[in-house]
């Protein structure tokens, strides 16, 4: 299949919706800074499903045009989870670099590439350095060797491919006492493993949220579906994001 490049999360989640592409590819979670918060709302609002996720290791590097040294740089360009994954590398640069947030990696070393003035730098992938041309100045400029992103595969149409044994979920519980340990509960009872639970504000709400869930499952189970069933009844508001497999 054809591969497309768009600019932003939502660009990705509208190629999906309109029909442009059968699949969209987008990071949700980094083991070292934690969620894509912007992800996990589009998620909410787009009306997607989840059919694959993969764990990928990222190394970053500080790209640049060749025979750029470390003190020729006067700022750096990356996407907010880069910059956030390299803070100990950018704390070195004693606040002598301007460090300009973009919507992501790529953008940012075609930005450096393009760039008419001297001293413009980019923290992406190797792969983004020889794409655009560029060198690196410093390598593994992450914080932690063991940094992985995990990613998600979306596409339109609900579809559960073979295989699949986890399960995403976005649910709006009442505001009242154990309506969450409630919930818990019923995943409990079937001695379902519940990897993640985390709360996410719901955008232009007074301090409102809506838990993400994540566990180890599958629809081909008629307890897990009725268990489904019933968190669908006893929630004021249920998404389910998808049943697949991660790679």
């Amino acid at each position: 299949g054809n591969l497309m490049f768009v600019k932003s999360f939502e660009a990705v989640f509208e190629a999906v919706k309109s029909g442009l592409c059968e699949f969209g590819i987008l990071p949700i979670e980094n083991s070292a800074n934690g969620s894509v918060r912007a992800v996990y709302d589009l998620l909410r609002r787009k009306n997607v499903t989840i059919v694959r996720s993969e764990r990928l290791w990222i190394r970053h590097e500080l790209l640049a045009k060749p025979g750029t040294a470390l003190s020729d740089i006067t700022e750096i360009h990356s996407h907010p989870q880069a910059l956030g994954q390299c803070r100990k590398f950018l704390k070195t640069l004693d606040g002598r670099v301007r460090i300009a947030p973009c919507e992501n990696t790529a953008m940012a070393a075609q930005y450096a590439a393009g760039a008419e003035k001297a001293g413009v730098a980019a923290i992406a992938s190797h792969a983004c350095g020889r794409l655009y041309g560029l060198a690196p100045v410093e390598t593994c400029i992450q914080d932690s060797d063991n940094n992985y992103t995990r990613f998600i595969c979306i596409t339109k149409d609900p579809v559960i491919y073979p295989g699949a044994d986890r399960i995403s979920l976005i649910l709006d519980c009442e505001h009242r006492p154990c309506a969450l340990y409630e919930i818990m509960a019923k995943i409990a009872a079937l001695g379902i493993n519940l990897l993640k639970i985390e709360s996410c504000p719901i955008v232009g709400s007074d301090f409102e949220f809506s838990f993400f869930f994540e566990m180890e499952a599958s629809c081909a189970d008629p307890q897990t579906l009725s268990m489904l069933e019933s968190l669908e009844r006893s929630c004021e508001g249920f998404i389910f994001l998808g049943n697949y497999q991660e790679g």
